[in-house]
């Protein structure tokens, strides 16, 4: 294919383009009085109640001088900072013993914990009968999104206003993932005003959640029932331990914290049993993060999220009739239908097991609270259990957060002192058309040429042949506007 010298530019920085950086973005949480406390009644499907604690402790004076400011280091205004990824799963490694000169830093390895922050399936949408509102509801799995998903199919007045996106569990990489068809059905001038809502819950316990839903999906049965045939392969290290027992989910968690990709848990072999159950609960933050990226002014954002599942049947409904106005009709009364997944059973003791090891607070607890620092620290309204307080409060590892850089470090092309805080501007405002297709770029969208941009340096003679196209994407711009 012939291409022009500017396709060749648009070409190899786009293929060179990895995560986009943190923007300014404001994200608001929930308010307390968006939360239904929780009181008696339905316990949602997947809650645990097993690493809940009070946030006071001992040495609660020393915890709370750091906190705040790894909390804004890590997760500033709800947007995860990536460089601190890397320097979780560095410390859950201390924790567990490794020696940090036999750890693999293969791409694929990167690459899973990349993947481990970034992932989101997608997300339940609904408009309003006047058609000026729009809900959004952004999947957490083990976070009793089926229980909210299918309720929400069940209260909507109008099936044919609800679209439901979710990316497909055999999609590794999070550069291949496109969520435009979840906001595609909202005008590009009212997606700032979409009420999006999440529901997380405690990390460690959606680990261990995830844990128990992974081994599940694994089992013969499961399998069997699913039509998957021929499914047998090579056994993983950690599956020679027998089922239900506590060696095989701390064998688990070294090797997944270890490097899944070497260790062969990543990508998940049947894909059925899917190790995304287990991702990091912000993987929701990230795609709104990128969205902002995108679309500047007109990106949706969090606007409130439930901090527990528990009660879920009520609290969910009134998370939406509190903060999403046109739907309080629909969403005034708890939901009714309770939804549960068969791998709650724990026919084989997976779940107890891994509820054993937490209870135990030993290495692999305090390896579980490393590895979610991100997860506390984007979602605050969730109590820190004791134990992990305690890992945040270690000095060493005080030390190598607040010394990361505030966005990811620069590639290399950029120079050692090059910062991404002058990446490449393009589109600020927000683009008119996602999806327009550039001409002379080799068929790139506006999307494509604004994620190529960020990987430059204002100033730079590549990035003024990219802000050229602005013409073509934003066409709104103020005839005058530098980019200084």
């Amino acid at each position: 294919m012939n291409r022009t010298p500017l396709s060749y530019i648009f070409v190899a920085l786009f293929s060179a383009a990895l995560a986009l950086q943190p923007a300014d973005v404001a994200c608001t949480k929930s308010t307390a009085n968006a939360v239904v406390t929780a009181s008696s009644g339905d316990v949602a499907a997947d809650d645990i109640g097993v690493a809940q604690s009070s946030s006071t402790k001992n040495n609660a004076t020393l915890f709370e001088e750091k906190w705040n400011q790894i909390k804004q280091m890590s997760c500033p205004k709800q947007i995860p900072n990536p460089s601190i990824w890397p320097v979780l799963f560095e410390q859950a490694r201390i924790e567990l013993g490794f020696d940090m000169e036999t750890i693999p830093n293969t791409p694929k390895d990167l690459d899973f914990i990349t993947n481990f922050f970034t992932f989101c399936n997608g997300g339940v949408g609904y408009t309003s009968s006047d058609e000026e509102h729009h809900l959004v509801y952004l999947k957490i799995w083990k976070a009793a999104n089926d229980h909210i998903r299918k309720n929400i199919g069940r209260v909507v007045a109008r099936k044919k206003d609800m679209w439901e996106f979710e990316i497909p569990m055999n999609v590794y990489s999070n550069e291949n993932r496109n969520y435009s068809g979840l906001w595609s059905p909202i005008p590009l001038s009212k997606r700032n005003q979409t009420c999006v809502v999440t529901a997380v819950r405690d990390p460690v316990e959606h680990f261990l959640s995830a844990y128990n839903e992974i081994e599940f999906r694994s089992t013969d049965s499961f399998l069997r029932s699913h039509g998957v045939k021929d499914h047998k392969k090579q056994q993983l290290y950690y599956e020679r331990y027998e089922n239900g027992t506590d060696a095989r989910f701390e064998r688990y968690v070294s090797e997944f914290i270890f490097g899944a990709s070497s260790t062969g848990l990543f990508p998940s072999r049947p894909v059925y049993s899917n190790i995304f159950h287990a991702f990091s609960q912000t993987g929701v933050l990230w795609l709104l993060k990128q969205q902002k990226d995108l679309t500047g002014v007109n990106s949706p954002r969090l606007v409130a999220y439930l901090p527990s599942i528990y009660n879920v049947s009520a609290t969910f409904p009134n998370l939406i009739k509190t903060n999403c106005p046109g739907f309080e009709l629909e969403f005034g009364r708890p939901f009714s239908k309770k939804f549960d997944h068969p791998s709650q059973k724990d026919q084989n003791g997976f779940y107890a097991a891994a509820k054993r090891v937490w209870s135990k607070q030993g290495a692999t607890s305090r390896a579980l609270c490393a590895l979610h620092l991100m997860d506390y620290a984007c979602f605050d309204l969730i109590p820190i259990p004791d134990l992990c307080q305690d890992v945040f409060s270690d000095a060493s590892f005080n030390d190598r957060l607040l010394t990361q850089p505030s966005t990811t470090p620069p590639t290399s092309h950029q120079g050692s002192k090059e910062t991404m805080t002058s990446a490449c501007n393009f589109c600020e405002g927000g683009i008119v058309d996602p999806e327009l297709l550039v001409p002379k770029t080799g068929g790139l969208t506006c999307v494509q040429v604004k994620a190529a941009a960020t990987k430059e340096v204002n100033g730079t003679a590549t990035c003024r042949t990219v802000q050229k196209e602005e013409e073509e994407c934003c066409p709104t711009k103020r005839v005058g506007d530098s980019h200084a």
